[in-house]
């Protein structure tokens, strides 16, 4: 695509409004989905843990697929004039579009049915809604590189996407805070001046009177289904205006990796070590491409587990009105996002792995913090500091991790799909089983909760913590038989390299530097 003037703001604006509808689900999806199915239709936790295990693995296999297809070029005139991206884009839209409220609905035509039946009618729209969304993700990441071969305007597409992440997250949050306040189903809100801390230390110890009445249940399936229904409108409308404001470029049949390759490497000065060229399997006999994937997986448990956990702790450990499950993920989502502008100048200075291990160490405050925290002084603002530590923690751990795994594909741009693909991939199976195991050993008892965030969340920052001094003398991104002579001067932890690709539902990455040019999809 030749372009002799800059990307109208129009189209930017437009594109940047692609993802929000992906952006509201995910939000939803994370924070509400286990606490509606346990609280509201009344789900074992081990079933509602399997509702959530089927959808993260629906969602990795569908990633790769649409990753293939989407980049295919689409033979059909009429599809083709529209755009090969767009196309898919629309059709992830309208898939969740009349999946995502049946999610967060009662079983219609089936409430008296068992649970396993009902469980069957849910994983059905489940199952369509990730398809949907990994429809919508990968054809709207792959879009910036078709749109503009600048890559300063690749940067700016991916800060615009970024913001409207942001806004998208805490405006589920701001939703439900109103739904859950103006449609109150069980009278006038307890207020935290009313009710006494409980003391959770103690594992048969029960809530004090009148402190739990104003908790999530059965009676609270209209407001999830009503937060559920904007969402989609909102959503809807965003989209509506992508697809409005933004053209495709005709599809231009791409060249050959080899011919590309060749081509570079005659650009390439004499004394300048042309790239190795990486298959796929050449990729599995990198040792730090594991390590790698193993840090990345203990980020991902990590974000995804207090994400999940959080509002079930609220309500089940804290016994705090149903509107904290709203503002307390509000404060760790602003948080996190402002932490993580701290952390690029961080970054800057003492390098990626170093701010990592910073990142962990805020985590495992964050952590800790909910193990001994206790009192009143606890309930009315010290789960606000403790979620502002968990948010900062975690945009941390997602920013670096993430900015790791571009060292690690390096110059080697041609397999940058793949290794973001294998990454999220580990990312979303393994999340999904941990969940299901914490489910599936569910005691039911108020302590639980905070045991699952000190020390699910824990382990994985040390899990992290353990990978990233494993890394110390690693240099990211050297092949097996590079010499280190070539690169001796140079330091992965300073480089410039930067992210597109990996979704992340729950709190977006900043990331310093350029975009891999041909990462064209992944989840």
């Amino acid at each position: 695509m030749e372009e002799k003037k800059s990307m109208p703001w129009l189209t930017k604006l437009s594109y940047g409004l692609g993802h929000v509808f992906n952006d509201l689900c995910a939000s939803m999806w994370f924070t509400y989905l286990l606490i509606f199915y346990e609280k509201v239709l009344e789900f074992d936790p081990t079933v509602a843990g399997l509702v959530l295990l089927v959808g993260q693995i629906a969602d990795g296999i569908s990633t790769p697929i649409v990753g293939i297809f989407s980049d295919k070029e689409n033979k059909f005139p009429l599809c083709a004039r529209y755009g090969r991206r767009k196309v898919w884009h629309l059709l992830g839209t309208v898939l969740v579009f009349f999946s995502f409220p049946f999610i967060f609905n009662g079983c219609i035509g089936c409430e008296e049915s068992s649970k396993w039946a009902q469980f069957a009618y849910y994983v059905v729209f489940v199952c369509i809604f990730q398809f949907g969304w990994a429809c919508v993700q990968i054809s709207h990441l792959a879009l910036i590189p078709d749109l503009t071969t600048k890559k300063h305007q690749r940067t700016e597409l991916n800060s615009i996407r970024y913001a409207f992440t942001v806004l998208a997250n805490l405006g589920v949050f701001a939703i439900t805070f109103v739904v859950l306040n103006t449609q109150s189903s069980k009278g006038e809100a307890l207020t935290m001046q009313n009710c006494t801390m409980v003391e959770v230390n103690e594992v048969d110890t029960e809530p004090v009177t009148g402190c739990s009445t104003d908790t999530v249940g059965p009676e609270d399936s209209t407001k999830f289904r009503n937060i559920s229904l904007i969402v989609v409108v909102i959503g809807g409308f965003f989209s509506a205006l992508f697809h409005l404001g933004v053209t495709e470029p005709a599809f231009i049949k791409p060249r050959k990796p080899e011919d590309i390759a060749i081509e570079e490497q005659q650009k390439a000065p004499k004394d300048e070590k042309p790239v190795t060229t990486m298959r796929k399997l050449d990729w599995f006999k990198e040792r730090p491409f594991y390590q790698i994937a193993v840090l990345y997986m203990a980020t991902r448990l990590y974000v995804n587990l207090y994400q999940v956990y959080i509002p079930l702790y609220v309500q089940e450990t804290l016994f705090l009105s149903e509107t904290f499950i709203a503002t307390v993920p509000f404060v760790m989502y602003l948080a996190g996002f402002v932490g993580s502008l701290v952390m690029k100048q961080v970054n800057k200075k003492i390098g990626r792995k170093r701010t990592f291990g910073l990142g962990c160490l805020v985590g495992l405050c964050g952590c800790l913090w909910i193990w001994f925290g206790k009192g009143s002084y606890f309930t009315l603002w010290g789960i606000f500091i403790v979620a502002a530590l968990l948010g900062i923690g975690g945009s941390t751990l997602l920013i670096t991790s993430l900015s790791i795994t571009a060292d690690l594909i390096g110059n080697n741009v041609e397999g940058g799909a793949f290794v973001y693909g294998f990454m999220s991939l580990v990312d979303k199976f393994s999340n999904g089983i941990i969940i299901m195991i914490i489910q599936n050993f569910n005691p039911n008892e108020p302590w639980y909760y905070r045991s699952v965030i000190t020390f699910a969340c824990g382990a994985s920052c040390l899990l992290g913590m353990g990978i990233t001094i494993t890394l110390i003398n690693v240099k990211v991104g050297r092949r097996k038989g590079d010499s280190p002579v070539i690169d001796i001067l140079g330091d992965s932890d300073q480089s410039e390299s930067s992210l597109q690709g990996i979704d992340n539902p729950g709190i977006g990455t900043i990331s310093n530097g350029k975009l891999p040019d041909e990462i064209r999809s992944s989840s």
